[in-house]
């Protein structure tokens, strides 16, 4: 009976975490998948869970195996990043383990009753407590799903913040092996164990509150560089519109002295003449692109004006109907800072390329922007941080790019190929 028992308690304790840790993170792919992995998970935790609970009175040294089992498990099948999957490993064990060990010893104080016995025998008080101990846990989960925050920071505070829970895992279980050697201080270490317990949630409310103001800050960032991008782009679009102006202007001069070079017979200094008209004082009007986007279309012809004012030839090359469904401002945002960064980088270097390629690929729209580079970038800046002195500004545009990625649950990725580096965006249609 007690061995059932005992079977059905590891049971649910995995079945408990599993479904906490799945439930924060979400599952990275589609389909049955998921829940064969989630029942992989779930065997194995439990048949570890018996194993050392067999081999050993008090699972101290079961805490770390089960981080680490948790930590494989999100790495392979669930969503986020390295970080945040390590933190709600630590947590969702620190938790369990505190919860267990905070009400056994709770029990213990009000009963006056000995540790060691709620541990090693099987009778009404260890069955009450560990019911006691599930609904706890329970409770705990629950309120941290409910207030989960997705948008972890991105910094070395990180690492502090997990110290934390870490830590307090060695403490707690030291505490623990410290009651049922000596039963007698149990009420110390439930105080120490409390303290444990406040110091973890007071880390985890300040985490929430470091997140949100770190998302909020992002945001006005966003928004002065859709400032500083919109303000470019009147500038380029006003730049374009002079040109056409003194064009218009100069035309009717430029058709007379054409026509006399043509009366007087001199076609060779007409051509020339025309040559040097079209060349050098006439906008390129033959990259002109027009598709059924207005916003694609004029941050692009104003990029594009940009780029024959400082000799970099640019190619674009976008399906019929494909940018229809884009929002406009999305639409600004994305090429702008894309084009920015291209025509930034080409026109330092001998060979100055930019193309765009947008096209469908199967369930996904494809955005390949790349320009030409003299040397690697990803070797000497692989993350792709800004160079320039103002970061908190500059340094937002890969940002900004990603996060309009990540609106439409696409995936982004950077490479470089043939003296060029690319940037290449898929785009899931069902989004748009």
């Amino acid at each position: 009976m007690r061995q059932i028992f005992e079977i059905s308690v590891n049971i649910v304790d995995m079945f408990i975490a599993v479904s906490f840790i799945t439930l924060y993170l979400g599952f990275k792919y589609k389909g049955k998948i998921n829940y064969i992995a989630f029942l992989i998970m779930w065997c194995i935790g439990t048949i570890e869970l018996s194993i050392i609970n067999h081999i050993t009175f008090f699972e101290s040294v079961g805490t770390y195996l089960y981080i680490a089992l948790y930590f494989i498990y999100s790495i392979i099948f669930l969503n986020g990043n390295t970080l945040l999957k390590l933190w709600m490993s630590i947590i969702t064990q620190i938790i369990a383990t505190m919860d267990a060990v905070v009400v056994n010893v709770v029990i213990c104080c009000i009963l006056n009753y000995d540790p060691n016995k709620v541990i090693s025998e099987f009778n009404a008080i260890r069955v009450v407590a560990i019911v006691i101990s599930k609904l706890v846990l329970i409770a705990s989960y629950a309120i941290i799903l409910r207030n989960k925050y997705k948008n972890p920071i991105r910094t070395a505070l990180w690492y502090k913040l997990i110290l934390v829970p870490f830590v307090s895992v060695v403490a707690i279980t030291t505490l623990m092996k410290a009651v049922l050697k000596y039963p007698d201080i149990k009420i110390y270490a439930l105080l120490g164990m409390l303290c444990i317990v406040i110091a973890n949630i007071t880390t985890y409310y300040f985490y929430t509150v470091l997140c949100r103001e770190y998302e909020n800050k992002l945001k006005v960032k966003l928004l002065e560089q859709q400032y500083e991008n919109a303000k470019k782009n009147m500038e380029d679009a006003d730049s374009f519109i002079r040109q056409m102006r003194t064009v218009k202007h100069d035309i009717k001069n430029h058709l007379l002295t054409i026509n006399g070079y043509i009366e007087t017979g001199d076609l060779e200094e007409a051509k020339r003449y025309i040559s040097t008209l079209t060349e050098v004082h006439m906008p390129k009007f033959q990259s002109f692109i027009k598709t059924e986007n207005a916003a694609f279309n004029s941050i692009v012809n104003s990029k594009i004006a940009l780029c024959n004012e400082k000799n970099i030839v640019i190619e674009i090359k976008a399906m019929d109907g494909i940018l229809s469904k884009f929002d406009s401002v999305d639409i600004g945002v994305l090429f702008g800072n894309l084009l920015d960064n291209a025509i930034e980088a080409a026109e330092n270097i001998v060979k100055k390329n930019i193309s765009v390629n947008i096209q469908e690929m199967g369930e996904y729209f494809s955005i390949l922007v790349s320009n030409s580079i003299d040397k690697s970038v990803l070797v000497s800046n692989e993350t792709l941080i800004t160079t320039k002195s103002n970061k908190e500004l500059h340094g937002i545009g890969i940002k900004t790019v990603k996060s309009l990625v990540k609106k439409y649950d696409g995936m982004i990725s950077f490479f470089e190929e043939n003296g060029e580096f690319c940037c290449h965006i898929l785009i899931d249609k069902n989004k748009i």
